[in-house]
């Protein structure tokens, strides 16, 4: 059964933090963004876990950090790579609904100014934009919400989400 929560997918610099302030504000419910919470609960970014062990440990780390999450009455922020565990997404699709944060690489890729430094898997071996290309159809696939940000301002997206999210959650179904 899903729980009253909200997992928020996307790439880096799309704006998953802000929004997911402005969500759990307007909803009362607690926000956790899943960098900060790797970054309090192992002592390291994610960027250095990457460094230090490869982004396969980082993988494996967000992946168990996200399981020991209670997701009651909360918003969380993932990394972008979360998309990646499929077996992940169908335990958040479950207790959670899913909103992919949905924009154009041009807007996000002028919103990353510290593109080497955000801990993005896949950037060893590939471009931002192949990773944007490779993740969209995955994002797709698990959503329950997905919202255009092209041409919003963070108050109109909050807004539609919001009404899409007590929409879904009031449904009969």
């Amino acid at each position: 059964m899903k729980s009253e929560s909200i997992i928020l997918v996307g790439m880096a610099g799309v704006g998953k933090s802000t929004i997911g302030l402005s969500l759990s504000k307007a909803l009362g419910f607690n926000f956790l963004d899943l960098d900060d919470y790797i970054l309090r609960k192992d002592g390291r970014t994610v960027q250095r876990v990457i460094d230090d062990e490869g982004e396969e440990a980082l993988l494996r780390l967000e992946k168990q950090r996200m399981y020991e999450i209670d997701l009651t009455h909360k918003v969380v922020a993932p990394g972008g790579s979360i998309i990646y565990h499929s077996d992940l997404m169908e335990y958040l699709r479950k207790r959670s609904t899913i909103i992919y944060l949905d924009d154009s690489f041009e807007n996000i890729e002028g919103r990353l100014t510290n593109v080497r430094t955000r801990g993005i898997v896949g950037l060893g071996n590939k471009t931002l934009r192949q990773i944007y290309n490779e993740r969209r159809s995955l994002y797709s696939k698990y959503a329950d919400i997905t919202p255009k940000c092209q041409n919003k301002s963070q108050y109109q997206l909050s807004k539609e989400i919001l009404k899409h999210y007590l929409d879904l959650k009031n449904s009969p179904i």
